[in-house]
């Protein structure tokens, strides 16, 4: 009999316990560990029944025949992580709260908006473009990006940008202080005094609005989704 099996057997007589109930204990059939200590079948324990012996019997389960199981590892540290913010915090409430905006770092959310957090692999924010500091994650709410964004996705963006140059899909504080998802285009020539903007959806069920730079608030341009579609 080797070691583990001894072990096994010592601990049962010990807790004055029988190869019938710790068998039964553990799941199995009431011959299971009369057969694995007396005859060799199985061979080695399965993870399963040695991580349930080890309950069982007060065993540390590298003593039964387990690894050392690796340490958890820590959460990813604030810096590494995505805010998402919550697309509803700030209406009624003079809008979205930023502690801090800069072009070269985006903006910074006020922590009172900020529902959760997302991790992105490096591989991907380089296919991006960004860094961590630059991206804020938004869910979309409602069909207006159809079929482009729908319902539910959330969206990334990169805050540095809040100039609707070159064109293209932007998240933006809407009139409440929510944040909307629309496609952005500068409708002005080049060099007016008061550059308009054309604030459009893709769904064409949804109206076309013309509103000037100075009337809204872009808070970045989307860059990536992720859908359960």
């Amino acid at each position: 009999m080797d070691k583990i099996r001894r072990l096994i057997a010592s601990k049962i007589d010990e807790r004055r316990l029988t190869y019938k109930v710790v068998s039964l204990e553990m799941g199995r059939n009431h011959a299971y560990l009369q057969q694995y200590i007396e005859r060799g079948i199985p061979r080695e324990l399965k993870e399963a029944d040695r991580a349930r012996l080890s309950e069982i019997l007060d065993i540390p389960e590298e003593e039964l025949g387990g690894m050392n199981r690796p340490p958890a590892e820590p959460s990813a540290p604030i810096s590494d992580l995505i805010p998402e913010i919550d697309v509803v915090a700030g209406m009624g409430g003079g809008g979205l709260a930023a502690l801090e905006i800069s072009n070269h770092n985006g903006i910074t959310f006020a922590k009172e908006v900020v529902r959760d957090h997302w991790k992105l692999p490096e591989w991907k924010l380089n296919s991006m473009g960004v860094h961590v500091p630059h991206v804020a994650a938004f869910p979309c709410k409602g069909d207006s990006m159809s079929p482009t964004i729908n319902d539910g996705d959330v969206v990334f963006v990169d805050t540095r940008h809040r100039i609707p140059s070159p064109p293209g899909v932007y998240a933006l504080a809407d009139e409440f202080g929510g944040v909307v998802v629309k496609r952005l285009d500068v409708t002005s020539r080049p060099g007016a005094d008061i550059i308009t903007i054309r604030i459009s959806s893709d769904n064409p069920r949804h109206i076309t609005r013309e509103l000037t730079l100075d009337e809204i608030q872009i808070v970045g341009r989307y860059i990536g989704r992720f859908t359960t579609d």
